[in-house]
């Protein structure tokens, strides 16, 4: 495809003080949006409230606006963020887990945990702001439909309905803004009346139960206070006096009814709990043997006590409050419900850690479970599973799951045990998996049915987890899971970056396009994690090992939990693929931190050596060392041998990647060279020529002191230059903000706080005798480029320098200008694409710019809704990569450019940035063929296409091939060179393809193929037997059941009613009549009329094309255009099919009673192409391959002698004459022909 990126830059200016200030919000709003959401939200609003930055206000100036190059791809990373749904199957390996991820939700199947389906976007009640989340579903995989209750902040007001990964209908649940839905239930499946076209049928629907509330919960419950959003538009008249109005409402709880089909969601009934008018629900259950029936667990709102009631959703009465747990004296609230295998007997969790066992029959508590976390309180219950297996009863145990908000999972045993004595211990705790989902704790665990595998995911932990319980001592492990950061990924790389990214070489040296150029390494910030996610498949995500058995040495060392032991945030990493089959090819640095660590990436650890200089302690014990030698950069040489790595102090410390040894500073210190000089060598020819100075030295004393006294004052002022050179060429006491290394290692490029650019030698670590070279501002970051030793500079003025290490100077300057023509607040990342010709900057003012490094011109502008932390390109530039504040996810975008034609050149400055629609999770199967429709068809409408272009490529899709501007101007076809080109070259492969020699018959077939009628073994044919009249009668019959019943109407032995073959006329069948065989019963004589009665006379085209030309050639023209249809089915078929089409016209000089007028037309189908000089190059392959087929015919039309036929003199001299009539007309069009193919190519 062609890409064209042309334009001109703006004139520059100096930078306003507003844009200080525009960095300065960005700073606060950095510190504001601490908080991470699960996935990005495609609304347009802002939820930084009423401050707002410069940066923030233009991208939503411009959120009308469209990209130029690039469109959403797909988000990584994101798993879950609490909620889900199994649809149990026969095994564990085909069932189902609908889990959600902020608006959306995606199917994934459980044997590898991938996803399968991916949904859309829930859309947004009216009047909410800020993103939708989803906080309830449930899927039915019979009706292959899904139920989500979602809303904004977590507040679910609103209950949608998906048919598939489509939403259908969307039902406001909520009355007002102080309702909230706490539970969904699934309370079977009922059948419903149908109503349009289908009135009087029924339908199978579902019927669910959605439980709201109106009631402030208690602080460390999980459902957020409701009617305290402090939205501005809160501070209405009318919404105040809907305060005060419902300050004392009548029930504080609701039971609405719904029924869900594929056709849509309806409101069946609201049941309002104004018996128990105090209740406030929080969660609900629907056991099994009770019809009609829902318990519904929630506290009192006067007592804040526990509170259970049964109600009668058929009655829409409440039929029961439990009295149960009454007896509690603890201020506690209703958490979690869960029914137990045992009937009428239900697991109660409560928000100050106590699961009790009831017995809802009897109304009776059985017995109560306590929960303590380590610091001695007492953990909220999330949920509760119970286990249901074979192998459960076979050790005698009954386990229960219990999922905790500190994370932990508690796994109890409910069988009663008993002393030697026969006195009752209670309940034995089996195992304990601690920090199972951490930070926020468990959300949601449930065991596989009648398996010991426990499915779970956490609030925060952006984690699914399945263990397996097959252990003796009945402890879980971890089968399969599938997790992510669980903080904002802040810095961003793929594995082995191309040329653009520094990378320099590539494993598939071509394009790069190994699995290697799939993959992204990502740091998760406060999560301390490393991870690398794969762009392809999700099941290849992976967390790096910071070393094995962690947890143990947290819990000998009697720290909290392993996080302790992980090393600090990385703040920088760089790698190369050169060595990583020998040693680590992967070195990071962290954040105040002096070490560097090299990784495997292949081992998929920190396996390398701790880059340190001698005297640094590792040991946390001992002094660490000096704040000033804390990393800020790295970089690693080409040749994958050497690391280097910035300090605050401007001192850059170069290492061996293999043995971890330091291998010199720059610049060079003095001490070491001095203890260099001093040492010696065994074979040092040095110490040779320093005996021989002392031999050879003059007997006057006098002298040599006055000459020792010379040289050591000139030693001192040769140093005192020296170091004078070096203070001013290096980073002296400033931080190194970006290193960088050649391709040949031959020169160390290095920018720092102070304002330098100093270009080092990798081998003497002395600076350039030019360096440094200043730059117009403090330098943040660095980007180099290899192939064309260009390097890209950020600056603290919010512009990018583009220096030229070769000619050592200034080759362009990005962003300094006017305020659409730079970014308005500091550049987090920066890179170039694999060819060099493109810079992306990425910046806090919430958009990335995309350069062209020839014309020094911004070619495209996104805006997004959260600000950019870093951003990364694929080895082959396909697509761009970007992190943004508060997003757990990776968004990708995919570059038009490469898979269609994108026309920049002369476009005017953009004036706004593109707001960028949030990219989805993208599902990870095969799908059929209405699944790619559907899914090019999302494509399509969710690409940033404005409705003008929607229209205009409409049209070009309805207008076919391209027209010409001007007339008497010639248009391509645009179709692949192969389907003209081998029109040119059918004979050479036909005889390439030609067999060389005859298939061969198998000396026996196979035992296991299956017996044929009279063949034999050996595959010989069986003679016939002589058989009867009657037995050959009967045959006769079988065989016309067996062609009656035939698919193929051009079998021999599909006849007519009669059992006759099918003949074209009565004559024919006539004769075929009298030359039957006499010994067969004859059958009734059929003559013309009930011929045309029975069958009526079906038209036998020669091709498709054949039909086409009579069609066309008897209709009227259109648009001046007679034969445009048969132009256009040419172009879809292949040359193979196109030499049959032709051939098919006419057989030859024997058939030009049928083959003369669809010659003809033929020729005035050419004729018209040619002159409309459209399709160029197809159209002359077409007449090449036209007349080299019937060259022959049509040049011996005139010495083909009229053959006599049977008739009437006038009819023969009829027939003659229309004979005489179309040749002539041939050779003109033949004429014609040439004519118009000789203007065409002038």
């Amino acid at each position: 495809m062609v890409k064209t990126r042309k334009g001109r830059r703006k004139s520059t200016g100096s930078m306003k003080a507003s844009q200080k200030k525009a960095a300065e919000k960005t700073e606060v709003e950095k510190e504001e949006e601490k908080t991470p959401t699960p996935i990005s939200s495609s609304s347009d609003e802002s939820d930084s409230g009423d401050s707002m930055s410069v940066g923030s206000s233009v991208v939503e100036e411009g959120s009308q606006g469209v990209s130029r190059l690039f469109s959403p791809y797909r988000t990584l990373g994101i798993v879950s963020h609490g909620p889900f749904y199994i649809l149990p199957n026969q095994n564990s390996s085909n069932a189902m887990a609908c889990t959600a991820i902020g608006e959306r939700f995606h199917m994934l199947q459980c044997d590898r945990l991938h996803p399968v389906l991916v949904s859309h976007a829930v859309p947004a009640g009216p009047g909410d702001k800020g993103p939708q989340t989803i906080a309830h579903l449930i899927s039915d995989n019979s009706l292959s439909i899904s139920i989500v209750a979602h809303g904004p902040k977590s507040a679910p007001r609103h209950v949608t309905l998906y048919q598939r990964t489509q939403p259908v209908s969307t039902k406001a649940i909520c009355d007002s803004k102080h309702w909230t839905i706490v539970d969904l239930l699934h309370l079977g499946k009922i059948k419903q009346s149908m109503a349009g076209e289908k009135e009087g049928k029924k339908e199978n629907a579902v019927l669910l139960a959605a439980v709201l509330s109106m009631g402030k919960p208690l602080p460390d419950d999980g459902v957020p206070v409701v009617g305290n959003d402090n939205d501005d538009s809160d501070s209405s008249d009318s919404e105040s006096e809907d305060d005060e109005s419902e300050s004392d409402p009548s029930a504080r709880g609701q039971v609405v009814l719904l029924v869900a089909s594929r056709s849509g969601l309806m409101v069946h009934k609201r049941i309002r709990l104004e018996k128990f008018d105090s209740f406030c629900p929080r969660v609900a259950i629907h056991p099994p043997t009770y019809v009609n029936k829902i318990v519904i667990g929630g506290s009192d709102y006067k007592t804040s006590k526990e509170a259970l009631v049964l109600v009668n959703v058929k009655s829409g009465k409440m039929i029961h409050k439990f009295k149960c747990l009454d007896k509690q004296d603890v201020t506690a609230d209703v958490t979690s419900l869960q029914q137990s295998p045992a009937i009428d007997t239900i697991a109660v969790g409560t928000s100050k850690g106590m699961v009790h066992l009831i017995n809802t029959k009897f109304d009776k508590l059985l017995f109560t479970l306590r929960h303590k976390s380590k610091n001695g309180s007492s953990p909220r219950i999330t949920s509760i599973g119970f286990r249901t297996d074979g192998s459960a009863l076979q050790y005698g145990i009954a386990p229960m799951a219990v999922g905790r908000a500190d994370g932990t999972i508690s796994i109890w045993d409910l069988t009663p045990s008993k002393d030697k004595d026969g006195n009752p211990l209670g309940r034995a705790l089996l195992t304990e998996i601690e920090k199972a989902h951490a930070p926020g704790g468990v959300h949601k665990l449930q065991y596989m049915p009648k398996e010991p595998l426990l499915i779970s995911t956490g609030t925060n932990s952006n984690k699914i987890v399945m263990h397996l319980f097959d252990s003796p001592d009945h402890s879980g492990r971890i089968l399969r899971q599938r997790n992510g950061h669980t903080a904002a990924p802040e810095y961003i790389r793929y594995l082995h970056p191309g040329a653009g990214a520094g990378g320099g070489v590539m494993v598939n040296a071509s394009d790069g396009t190994d699995a290697s150029a799939c993959q992204i390494l990502s740091t998760g910030g406060a999560d301390q994690t490393l991870r690398i996610f794969s762009t392809v498949r999700s099941v290849l995500d992976k967390e790096y090992s910071q070393g094995k058995g962690l947890e143990k040495r947290a819990k000998k060392l009697g720290l909290k939990d392993k996080t302790e032991l992980l090393l600090p945030p990385v703040t920088s990493l760089v790698s190369c693929e050169t060595r990583s089959r020998d040693w680590g090819d992967l070195v990071t640095i962290h954040k105040d931190h002096a070490f560097a660590y090299v990784w495997s990436s292949k081992r998929g650890a920190q396996s390398g050596p701790i880059l340190r200089q001698d005297g640094w302690n590792v040991s946390t014990m001992k002094v660490p060392p000096p704040v000033s030698t804390h990393a800020t950069s790295v970089a690693i040489s080409s040749c994958g041998n050497y690391a280097l790595v910035g300090t605050k102090s401007g001192i850059i410390y170069k290492y061996n990647v293999q043995s971890g040894n330091p291998r010199g500073t720059y610049p060079a210190a003095a001490s070491l060279k001095k203890e260099k000089g001093i040492r010696k060598e065994a074979g040092d020819i040095r110490r040779t020529f320093k005996a021989l100075e002392k031999k050879m030295k003059l007997s006057n004393r006098a002298s040599n002191i006055e000459k020792e006294e010379k040289d050591r004052v000139q030693q001192a002022a040769i140093e005192n230059r020296r170091q004078a050179k070096l203070k001013v060429a290096s980073h002296s006491g400033f931080a190194v903000t970006g290193i960088a290394v050649d391709a040949v290692n031959k020169t160390v490029i290095s920018v720092g706080e102070d304002a330098k650019l100093v270009l080092w030698n990798f081998k003497t670590h002395a600076p350039h005798k030019k360096s440094p070279y200043a730059l117009p501002a403090a330098a943040t970051k660095l980007c180099h480029v290899r192939d064309s030793d260009l390097a890209a500079i950020a600056l603290e003025d919010y512009s990018a320098l583009l220096f030229d290490c070769s000619t050592l100077s200034v080759v362009r300057r990005f962003g300094f200008g006017t305020r659409t023509n730079s970014h308005t607040a500091p550049i987090t990342d920066l890179g170039f694409s694999p060819d060099g010709r493109a810079l992306y900057t990425s910046s806090l003012d919430r958009t990335v710019r995309v350069w062209d490094v020839p014309t020094n011109s911004c070619v495209d502008w996104l805006g997004f809704n959260s600000a950019p932390t870093s951003l990364t390109i694929s080895p082959t530039g396909e697509f761009l990569a970007t992190t943004h504040y508060g997003k757990l996810g990776i968004s990708m975008w995919s570059d038009r450019s490469y898979y269609q034609t994108v026309h920049v050149d002369g476009a005017a400055a953009m004036k706004a940035p593109a707001q960028m629609d949030d990219p989805a999770p993208l599902a990870e199967v095969e799908s059929s063929e209405d699944d790619r429709k559907n899914a090019l068809a999302r494509l399509q409408s969710s690409s940033n296409t404005s409705p003008e272009e929607q229209v205009e490529e409409e049209d070009e899709q309805d207008k076919g091939p391209a027209t010409a501007k001007e007339k008497g101007l010639i248009t391509m076809s645009g179709l692949p060179p192969a389907h003209w080109k081998n029109l040119f070259h059918l004979e050479l492969v036909k005889a390439r393809n030609k067999p060389k020699e005859a298939p061969k018959k198998p000396a026996s077939a196979p035992f296991f193929l299956q017996w044929r009628p009279r063949v034999n073994a050996d595959g010989e044919t069986k003679l016939k037997p002589e058989t009867t009249e009657t037995e050959e009668a009967a045959n006769n019959d079988d065989d016309g059941w067996d062609a009656a019943w035939s698919d193929d109407e051009n079998d021999q032995g599909f006849g007519d009613d009669n059992g006759l073959p099918r003949v074209e006329n009565a004559a024919k069948r006539a004769r075929e009549e009298e030359t039957a065989d006499t010994t067969v019963t004859k059958k009734p004589k059929v003559t013309a009329d009930t011929i045309v009665a029975k069958k009526p006379k079906v038209t036998h085209y020669r091709s498709h094309l054949a039909e086409l030309l009579e069609r066309c050639g008897s209709q009227k023209p259109i648009a001046g255009r007679l034969f445009q249809a048969v132009t256009d089915h040419i172009a879809t078929l292949g040359p193979s099919s196109i030499d049959v089409s032709f051939n098919s016209l006419c057989s030859g000089m024997h058939d030009l009673e049928g083959g003369l007028p669809l010659l003809i037309l033929a020729c005035r189908w050419l004729l018209e192409a040619c002159k409309s000089r459209e399709r160029f190059e197809a159209v002359n392959a077409y007449l090449h391959r036209f007349l080299h087929l019937h060259s022959n015919t049509l040049a011996g039309i005139d010495d083909f002698p009229d053959d006599s036929k049977e008739g009437s003199p006038e009819q023969q001299e009829k027939e003659a004459d229309e004979l005489r009539q179309q040749r002539q007309e041939a050779l003109k069009y033949i004429a014609l022909l040439r004519k118009a193919q000789q203007s065409s190519s002038e």
